[in-house]
């Protein structure tokens, strides 16, 4: 029973959290979802700097009724640190938001869920000075 449900999550868009295959070698679909996160390599604690997720950087994605980003979401490893809800045509698939960190969680983490190809990931390291 487990290898049938890991088959059917395998051929299923929605099934799981979609990442890049191969970042030098994008397919299209990955093109249009992959968040990409512009951030600083090194931040110092506690100091507020900038954090900019877009989707659709290398292959605009459609943002019509149909077919849209319905938010994202941005981690520090696996802390919450916020969710911006999107409004198909209305917005754009990209935002910028200030963050400051008190402490290394991880690389910086973005979600974002597209209402017909369903949840994607992308990382960046990022440094923590004193």
């Amino acid at each position: 029973m487990a290898d049938a449900v890991r088959y059917v999550c395998a051929e299923d868009i929605l099934c799981g959290v979609r990442t890049a295959k191969d970042l030098k070698a994008l397919t299209e679909l990955e093109q249009k979802h992959l968040p990409v996160i512009t951030a600083p390599e090194k931040v110092k604690r506690n100091e507020v700097f900038e954090v900019t997720i877009e989707v659709g950087k290398y292959k605009a994605h459609p943002n019509e009724p149909g077919h849209f980003i319905e938010w994202i979401e941005l981690y520090s490893g696996d802390t919450f640190l916020f969710r911006v809800n999107l409004s198909g045509s209305l917005s754009v698939p990209k935002v910028t938001i200030p963050v400051k960190l008190s402490h290394a969680h991880g690389p910086l983490k973005a979600w974002e869920k597209c209402n017909l190809h369903g949840l994607w990931e992308a990382t960046r390291e990022i440094e923590i000075e004193e």
